[in-house]
């Protein structure tokens, strides 16, 4: 008779497989990302086992972060695997930002992740695959626990995160598989995987919670990672009612202005403590955060909110996020420098900082397009002295008075893009090109269309 242990590897390889295709129709395109380590090599081996009768068109990333001596070893290894099971395998070293204030880990991950998104999208992939089990979602609900976060820390990883124009869609077929199970497996058919030797540091949360914690759970309750995974995924559940609560308020404050979105202080205002609270956390996690603000701050930025009076601007910055209050209405911006300057070579678009200038065809009207010196237009912010003329017929004027004319928020202002040849600045938002660079009646001509943010990113 058969054992149970050697029925349960097959039943493992099959379950993989079906939560794979849960999202993921037959003949899709899918890049595993493969570490080497315990998991990704069974998740590796799974879907091999299944793409024939899937036709799945399979194909492996491996990202060397550098940060062990045996990074080498682990790239050679995981490129050996993919050569034996026939899959197409690419390595990616990266540059980690040891002096992250957010952590040498979450530095390294946001690294990792960068190379395997730009992978899975110059491969055309339907998506990106990861190899997370129950065991590191139960980390990460412990993990948030302790670090005081909301629902949505509590929520976790996502089995399944669509895909946006930033980023391709990812897929987490392990999700609800105890790390066990997969040790099982792997060692029933054989497989070799690598360790990664940082992972005994019990100085970082994420080890010490994996080695000094979760062993003491189980012992207790053998059952306690997929329990704590199903867990969070009903608080996910929670979440999204949540988020769909918070996108109504949003859309009823919604603003829309020359410069972009914005919402309604007056709005938000009306909203109890607890609704506010829910929808500024979702516009922040919207316009990119990188985290979820804690409690305590959020409560002191929707208390300036709602204390702000006309003349203030209530300058917040959240993780990458920028957010201040101007005429009335709450404004959320990319966090970054001005840009640098570049020289526009003739491009009907050209990306500028968090912002997209268009260049658009037209007649009788913008930069003569035999005056508009191609090669020699410079794309720049402001500058101190800079003076713009603000259309035919009108004196210069410098930027602040232009951007009070035309409602330009004051943050915007370091991050509006100056026309200049040399040092002549010729156009700014709201103003208009006057001679000798204004197209004549029925003369062809360029007319700079800029919108400040070009896209904002959705949460997975």
């Amino acid at each position: 008779m058969e054992s149970s242990r050697s029925r349960r590897s097959p039943d493992l390889y099959a379950r993989i497989a079906a939560s794979t295709a849960a999202h993921l129709a037959d003949g899709s395109q899918l890049l595993i990302g493969l570490s080497g380590g315990l998991d990704s090599t069974v998740l590796l081996h799974a879907l091999a086992a299944a793409r024939d009768e899937r036709r799945w068109r399979l194909a492996c990333a491996h990202v060397h972060h550098g940060l062990s001596p045996n990074a080498d070893a682990w790239a050679h290894h995981c490129a050996a695997q993919a050569a034996a099971l026939g899959i197409p395998f690419s390595l990616h070293r990266v540059q980690v930002d040891t002096a992250s204030p957010d952590g040498l880990e979450c530095a390294a991950r946001d690294a990792r992740y960068r190379a395997l998104n730009a992978q899975a999208q110059a491969l055309g992939a339907d998506a990106l695959l990861t190899a997370h089990h129950a065991d590191d979602q139960a980390e990460t609900l412990l993990h948030n626990m302790v670090r005081g976060a909301g629902l949505l820390g509590l929520a976790g990883m996502p089995v399944w995160r669509p895909a946006t124009p930033a980023r391709p869609a990812q897929l987490r077929p392990l999700l609800g598989l105890a790390r066990s199970a997969l040790e099982a497996c792997a060692i029933e058919h054989g497989l070799v995987w690598m360790d990664d030797e940082s992972n005994a540091d019990t100085r970082y949360a994420r080890n010490y919670l994996r080695r000094e914690v979760m062993p003491r759970l189980s012992a207790r309750w053998p059952r306690a990672a997929e329990t704590m995974s199903g867990v969070a995924r009903r608080l996910a559940e929670a979440q999204t009612l949540l988020d769909g609560l918070a996108d109504a308020d949003a859309a009823a404050l919604t603003t829309a202005t020359e410069w972009g979105t914005a919402w309604s202080i007056d709005g938000l205002r009306a909203l109890d403590d607890a609704r506010s609270r829910n929808l500024l956390r979702r516009l922040l996690r919207v316009h990119g955060a990188r985290t979820a603000p804690t409690e305590a701050w959020l409560d002191e930025w929707l208390r300036q909110i709602r204390a702000w009076q006309p003349g203030a601007e209530c300058p917040v910055t959240h993780a990458g996020v920028a957010g201040f209050c101007h005429r009335g209405l709450l404004w959320l911006m990319p966090e970054q420098p001005p840009p640098a300057a570049v020289v526009w070579q003739g491009e009907p678009a050209i990306v500028w900082g968090t912002g997209c200038l268009r260049f658009d065809a037209v007649v009788g009207r913008g930069f003569a397009s035999s005056a508009l010196p191609v090669g020699q237009l410079t794309i720049r912010a402001r500058q101190p002295k800079d003076r713009v003329c603000r259309g035919p017929g009108r004196p210069r004027a410098g930027v602040k008075q232009i951007a009070q004319e035309c409602g330009l928020p004051p943050w915007l202002r370091d991050r509006a893009p100056i026309l200049a040849v040399g040092r002549e600045a010729l156009w700014m938002p709201g103003c208009e090109p006057a001679p000798p660079w204004q197209a004549a009646p029925g003369e062809p001509g360029w007319l700079p269309v800029w919108a400040p943010v070009v896209a904002q990113s959705t949460p997975g």
